[in-house]
């Protein structure tokens, strides 16, 4: 996404926000890492539906809180990260980078509770309530 270094969006629904992450996962590039943060249903999973869909996906995208990781096929490999379950000590223990592909792209929901930020390409996205349907998505880019 090379126009867009920062840049905030508000959504009035969990359609629009689909749509947003629909509309991003069309441009994304291989070895994307995405990056979400927000509190417990502000619609990160609800992006990433949008996102996968953007790229292809044709299955059903779902949270992988219980089993963490989840992969998917669509116009590139995606792998969806939940660190919901973990505290900030057991997601710092995680082998994340292990799951990080250079021919795929990375989702990583709950992404406050790394110890580190990966240092590469992607996005970092925070999903902020501001009513009950209504959400600010602010997108920065990383890395170039």
């Amino acid at each position: 996404m090379p126009e867009l270094r920062k840049k905030t969006f508000i959504t009035q629904s969990a359609r629009e926000t689909r749509d947003l992450g629909r509309e991003i996962g069309r441009s994304l590039k291989p070895g994307t890492i995405i990056l979400l943060y927000g509190e417990l249903g502000s619609g990160k999973t609800v992006f990433t539906k949008g996102l996968c869909r953007g790229l292809g996906v044709k299955e059903t995208v779902t949270s992988p809180s219980f089993v963490l990781v989840t992969e998917y096929r669509g116009r590139l490999p995606i792998t969806h990260i939940d660190l919901y379950r973990l505290d900030g000590r057991a997601a710092g223990q995680m082998p994340i980078e292990e799951y990080f592909n250079e021919h795929g792209l990375t989702v990583i929901e709950w992404a406050e509770r790394l110890s580190f930020l990966p240092r590469t390409k992607g996005l970092k996205i925070s999903i902020k309530i501001l009513k009950k349907n209504s959400r600010e998505l602010r997108i920065e880019v990383l890395g170039h």
